[in-house]
């Protein structure tokens, strides 16, 4: 009996020791849907989705607002799910199609009380979650507007295994992740605003909260038909910020920010709305607004009170 245990343990080692090399090994470990064996160039594959956004919680979203779920086809047949608040009153006073801040979900942050705020006021409401761009985008967003020189800037990337990850693709691919990128948010908002105009609302007001602000302002600048442009705490990428003064001199659309009171102090280096006040922007407003970061659904009603407001002032 002890030699039949002695067996029976070596057996079991051995067992183990070969369970172990095929849980290690590198065929095993690819990621779920990776083909064994790609081990070719990062820089000769082409971007994968997971590099260039992260989703928004339509699935839970549609479970949870069954009733308000709107589904908009994009190009290629792929689809993203917005939030449709109805107005209260049987005459609505317009439409308005909100874009989320980036990493919200159509309901989430200040967005849903936003929403349900409108709507209380007579304005039917289209809401749109704003997908978070994957580590490696949100790298290539960040770059400064003005490279430095390539000494520095080789040498920052060696700082950083970001930055290498990023140096290991070529130009062409990194632009090509931020092109995605945006492009996708853009046919996410021709979707919207063609949506509220088969429902019988036209040229609705669009609203971007936080990062989302130069979304909706590239979608107006394209050619798309608005009554109004608002921003809600807005927040620019660096190569957003340089000549967005420039490019909306030839923008019509009346354009209000509402900036939470106090943010100037500290901000006005770079605030967006304080450079197109000084470059005399036609049919620009600025207004500070209360802001709860620990309360979304009192400052979520509070932007739509002055968001209302101001688009009532502007109907008559």
């Amino acid at each position: 009996m002890p030699r039949l245990e002695i067996y029976r343990a070596a057996l079991y080692s051995a067992f183990a020791l070969v369970l172990m090399f095929i849980l290690t090994s590198p065929g095993f470990a690819q990621e779920p849907g990776e083909p064994a064996g790609n081990t070719g160039d990062p820089a000769a594959e082409p971007p994968s989705r997971s590099l260039v956004w992260t989703g928004t919680g339509e699935g839970s979203l549609n479970q949870t607002f069954p009733e308000a779920a709107a589904w908009l086809t994009l190009d290629e047949g792929d689809r993203v799910l917005g939030l449709f608040y109805p107005q209260a009153g049987p005459q609505a006073r317009g439409a308005v199609l909100v874009l989320a801040d980036e990493g919200e979900t159509a309901a989430s942050g200040v967005t849903g009380p936003l929403a349900a705020g409108l709507a209380s006021r007579g304005w039917a409401v289209l809401t749109l979650g704003l997908e978070s761009p994957a580590p490696m985008l949100h790298q290539v967003l960040m770059r400064p507007a003005v490279m430095r020189s390539a000494a520095a800037t080789d040498a920052e990337q060696q700082s950083t295994s970001d930055s290498v990850m990023i140096d290991v693709m070529s130009p062409g691919d990194t632009d090509d992740l931020e092109a995605r990128f945006r492009n996708r948010i853009g046919q996410t908002l021709q979707a919207g605003q063609a949506l509220l105009v088969e429902r019988g609302y036209e040229a609705p007001a669009v609203v971007g909260v936080g990062r989302a602000s130069i979304h909706v302002t590239n979608r107006l600048l394209e050619g798309a038909d608005a009554s109004a442009l608002i921003w809600v705490a807005p927040w620019f990428y660096p190569t957003d910020r340089t000549d967005l003064p420039e490019r909306l001199e030839s923008l019509s659309t009346p354009l209000l920010e509402l900036y939470p009171s106090g943010s100037d102090t500290g901000q006005d280096s770079w605030s967006m709305g304080m450079r197109l006040r000084r470059a005399g922007i036609s049919g620009f407003e600025r207004q500070p607004v209360p802001w709860f970061s620990s309360a979304t659904g009192v400052a979520g009603d509070v932007v739509a009170s002055r968001i209302a407001a101001w688009l009532e002032s502007r109907r008559r």
